[in-house]
C-alpha cells in the first residue's frame, strides 16, 4: 500500500552513483516500506480546550464528549465498546524534567515522570519515560533509546496523527520513539549523568555530564485520565479510547484536554484499507462535529514548557 509522504531528509541515503534512476528508486522504496513495517502503532490525539471543562464536574465534560464521538463513529459504522470503569478516573501527577535551558526539548526530546496516586496522594513508585519524537520517521526510528542493562524498560515506536493549525479536518504524522519504565522507587537524578545510568543514550547528545535536570515548571500537573473503552474497524476490537484532562494540582484549574484513541497491528503494509479509512474518517469528522472544543496548534508538551515562562523552539 501506499504510504505517507516525508520530508527528503527521512529518506535513507540515496544508492552509490552509477546505478540506474529505476533502481534507486526501488532501494528508497525498499528501505522507507522497511522503516514503515517497524511500525506498530497508529495513535489518534485531538486536544480540547481548558475552558469547556468545569473543574468542579470533569466527568461530565468528558462524558459529553465520549458521547459525540459515539454517535460519529456508529453513524461510520465503526463498533464501540464502552469500559465498565469509564467514570472511574486515574489520577497521577506529571512532570517533564530538562536542563536549564531545555536542552532535551530543543532536540526533541522529553523526559517524563508519572506518579500514580494511592489514594488520595501520589504513590512511591513512579514511572519514568524518554521520548524522542520529530516528523522525520527514518530520524525516530534510527534513535536508540533503550534502558540501561538490569532496568525492565519497554520500547515503542509509534505513529502519532496530530491535528494541523490551520483548520479543523486535517491530520499530520509525528513520529515517536519511547522507553518507558515502571515501578521506580529509587530518588530522582538531579544531573544529566543520573540519567545517563538509566537511559545511555542521552550520554550521545553532546550536552555536559554535570548540566542539571530538573521540572521544568514549579506548576504542579495532575492528570486525571479516564479509560473510556475501545473502537473496533471492520467488526474487530483494534482501538483502546481515552481522555487525559490535565489541571493545576492545587487549584484543580484545567489545564488542557486530550480525547486519543491508539491502533495496533502487526504489518504496516498490511493494514486493510477499510478499517484505516474508518479510521482516519472518524478523526477528521470528529474535529469537525466537536470544533467547538478543538484545541489547533499545540501539544499537551508544548503546553507544559509554556508553564515556564519561557520561549523554546521547537517542532511538533
Amino acid at each position: 500500500m501506499a504510504k505517507p509522504r516525508t520530508r527528503a531528509s527521512a529518506r535513507p541515503d540515496a544508492a552509490p552513483r552509477g546505478r540506474s534512476a529505476a533502481a534507486r528508486t526501488r532501494k528508497l522504496e525498499h528501505d522507507l516500506d522497511a522503516l514503515y513495517e517497524s511500525l506498530h502503532y497508529r495513535e489518534f490525539k485531538i486536544l480540547l480546550k481548558a475552558e469547556d471543562f468545569d473543574p468542579n464536574d470533569i466527568e461530565a465534560e468528558v462524558h459529553d464528549y465520549w458521547k459525540l464521538t459515539r454517535r460519529v463513529a456508529t453513524q461510520l459504522l465503526i463498533h464501540v465498546s464502552r469500559s465498565k470503569t469509564e467514570t472511574d478516573p486515574v489520577i497521577r501527577d506529571v512532570a517533564f524534567l530538562d536542563t536549564p535551558g531545555f536542552d532535551l526539548y530543543r532536540r526533541g526530546y522529553m523526559l517524563r515522570v508519572r506518579r500514580p496516586y494511592q489514594g488520595t496522594q501520589p504513590g512511591r513508585r513512579y514511572e519514568l519515560t524518554l521520548k524522542f519524537r520529530g516528523a522525520d520517521i527514518a530520524r525516530a526510528a534510527a534513535v536508540d533509546l533503550e534502558a540501561a542493562k538490569g532496568l525492565a524498560g519497554r520500547t515503542k515506536f509509534k505513529e502519532e496523527l496530530l491535528l494541523v493549525s490551520a483548520k479543523l479536518g486535517g491530520m499530520r504524522s509525528i513520529f515517536s520513539h519511547t522507553c518507558q519504565i515502571k515501578d521506580l522507587e529509587r530518588p530522582l537524578g538531579r544531573t544529566l549523568s543520573d540519567y545517563t545510568r538509566i537511559f545511555p543514550h542521552l550520554g550521545t547528545l553532546g550536552l555536559r555530564a554535570t548540566a542539571r535536570i530538573a521540572d521544568v515548571t514549579k506548576v504542579p500537573v495532575q492528570e486525571v485520565l479516564y479509560e473510556l473503552g475501545e473502537l473496533g474497524f471492520r467488526g474487530t476490537k483494534t482501538a483502546k479510547v481515552d481522555m487525559a484532562v490535565w489541571r493545576n494540582a492545587k487549584t484543580h484549574e484545567v489545564l488542557i484536554g486530550e480525547f486519543a484513541y491508539e491502533t495496533h497491528f502487526r504489518h504496516y503494509g498490511r493494514l486493510h484499507p477499510i478499517p484505516k479509512l474508518r479510521s482516519e474518517r472518524l478523526y477528521r469528522i470528529l474535529q469537525r462535529e466537536t470544533g467547538a472544543w478543538v484545541e489547533l496548534g499545540n501539544t499537551k508538551t508544548s503546553l507544559y514548557y509554556g508553564l515556564s515562562g519561557k520561549k523554546v523552539a521547537h517542532d511538533e
